[in-house]
C-alpha cells in the first residue's frame, strides 16, 4: 500500500524490511565494534566539552580581574561594563539608531519621489528666473526712465 492509499486518521503503514517481532529490544542485538566506536565518542565529546568549560572559567576569571584591577585604578567611576550598566542599551544608541532610521526614511522618499522633486526644483528654477529679473519681454512693471522727472508747476528753478 503506498501512500496514497491511505486517508486521513488511517495508520501509515510501515513496512520493517527485518521483520522485527513486537516486544524485541532493537538495541539489543548491537554490533559491538559500533558500540565500541560510540563510547569513544562519547569520551572525545565529554573531554571537549569540559576542556571548553575550563577555557571559558579561565576567560571569566581574566574578565573580572581586569574589570576589578580598572576599578582599583580609575576609580568606580571608570564603566568597564557600560554595556550591562544600562541594561545592555545606552541613551546614546537611540540617537543613533533613530538618526540611521531617518536616513532610511529619507534615502526612500526621495527615490520614492523622484520625479516630483524635479518638477518642484523645476518650478523653483522658473520662479528664480523670472523673479531675478531673466524674463524683460513679459515684464509687467515700468520701464526704468532715462529721463529725470520734470520739476512740478510752481517751483522755482
Amino acid at each position: 500500500m503506498g501512500k496514497l492509499g491511505v486517508g486521513i486518521g488511517d495508520e501509515f503503514p510501515v513496512e520493517d524490511p527485518q521483520g522485527a517481532s513486537p516486544g524485541s529490544d532493537p538495541g539489543s542485538d548491537a554490533d559491538p565494534e559500533y558500540e565500541k566506536m560510540r563510547e569513544e565518542y562519547r569520551k572525545a565529546r565529554d573531554a571537549w566539552r569540559e576542556q571548553r568549560r575550563k577555557m571559558r572559567d579561565a576567560w571569566r576569571a581574566r574578565r573580572r580581574a581586569y574589570s576589578s584591577d580598572t576599578g582599583s585604578r580609575y576609580g568606580d567611576g571608570y564603566a568597564a561594563d557600560m554595556w550591562h550598566e544600562h541594561g545592555g542599551f545606552h541613551p546614546r544608541h537611540i540617537a543613533n539608531i533613530l538618526l540611521i532610521a531617518g536616513l532610511i526614511m529619507l534615502a526612500i522618499i526621495i527615490f520614492s519621489h523622484i520625479y516630483l522633486l524635479f518638477g518642484l526644483v523645476v518650478l523653483a528654477g522658473l520662479y528664480f528666473a523670472y523673479r531675478g529679473g531673466f524674463d524683460h519681454h513679459f515684464d509687467l512693471h515700468e520701464p526704468p526712465r532715462s529721463t529725470p522727472p520734470s520739476s512740478p508747476p510752481g517751483a522755482a528753478s
